[in-house]
């Protein structure tokens, strides 16, 4: 997996995974920081132990809790859940629908817009330069 960027919105601080304890919320930022564009969190939970720097015993306590439902979360989808198991590893639940929002807001419509009038100034010179007898 290449390095890359999650998008963490401010408002996880008035969340429910903000009130687990402090392994959970480890382990949850870790699955974060290490998901790809889908959301897929490839490893072994004895890995992820690791990286998250805690026993497997502590990290399948942390994993059971992000697996169960949680009646407090503001995405009800899934019953709360955060992850379910997949062959390989973890899909982060939402992840997709978190992405999509974060792009949404910020730059990403700016940008997006911006390289759009950018092509079509391009290509609006490129015809007039063609119309000059400039083209080949």
């Amino acid at each position: 997996m290449s390095g890359g960027f999650t998008k963490l919105f401010s408002t996880i601080t008035e969340s429910s995974v903000w009130c687990e304890d402090d392994q959970t919320f480890r382990v949850w930022i870790a699955m974060l920081a290490r998901a790809d564009h889908e959301g897929v969190v490839n490893a072994s939970a004895p890995g992820f132990a690791n990286l998250c720097r805690m026993s497997l015993e502590e990290f399948q306590r942390a994993e059971a809790i992000l697996l169960g439902p949680d009646q407090h979360s503001r995405t009800p989808d899934n019953e709360g859940r955060r992850i379910e198991r997949i062959q390989g590893g973890w899909l982060v639940l939402n992840y997709v629908r978190y992405r999509e929002q974060a792009q949404e807001s910020g730059r990403a419509p700016y940008m997006r817009d911006y390289r759009k009038r950018k092509a079509i100034q391009e290509q609006a010179a490129a015809e007039s330069e063609k119309a000059k007898g400039g083209g080949f």
